[in-house]
């Protein structure tokens, strides 16, 4: 059964004038996740389908951060699908061929980069899964608060970043 579910595993405070901004991400994932399972054919039944458990989905993060800080940008990139898209948090252009996100994380991991989530909101569905919420980047010892999109797909055997997105806090 498709589920979503909210994890806040850094004891993150919530003031009361906070708001919730991953609605419209959130809306666009699952409207992408519901064509995407009923435009397929037989091919991709219920019973075919594989859904990411919110431990694949912390695990997931956990293998591009620990990609990430291993310093090969190789590593970090073949985490992502050939056609994926890539909006950085610390880049304006966009990266959306294998070559572009390589490059991207070629020079970010120049500036000695760990991440850790702060909060997120998981949702899986068939051989589609996101992960949505605010994490905080270390580059160069400053932390960067920003918000984040994982949009994961399914395929031979393995869960692969179809979209990332990352952008710093307004302030």
């Amino acid at each position: 059964m498709a589920g979503r579910s909210r994890t806040r595993p850094f004891s993150a405070e919530v003031g009361m004038n906070a708001k919730p901004f991953g609605t419209g991400i959130a809306i666009l994932a699952l409207t992408i996740s519901v064509v995407s399972c009923s435009s397929d054919t037989s091919s991709d039944s219920e019973d075919s389908c594989v859904r990411a458990s919110d431990s694949e989905l912390d695990a997931l993060f956990t293998s591009w951060n620990d990609a990430l800080v291993s310093g090969d940008a190789s590593r970090v990139a073949a985490l992502y699908r050939p056609d994926a898209i890539l909006l950085p948090t610390l880049s304006v252009p966009i990266a959306d061929t294998p070559e572009e996100i390589t490059e991207y994380f070629v020079n970010l991991i120049k500036a000695d980069p760990t991440a850790r989530m702060e909060e997120s909101y998981k949702y899986s569905d068939c051989d589609l899964a996101y992960n949505v919420g605010r994490w905080v980047i270390n580059a160069n010892g400053q932390d960067v608060a920003a918000r984040v999109t994982w949009v994961y797909r399914y395929e031979d055997g393995k869960w692969l970043i179809a979209n990332h997105h990352s952008s710093v806090n307004p302030s």
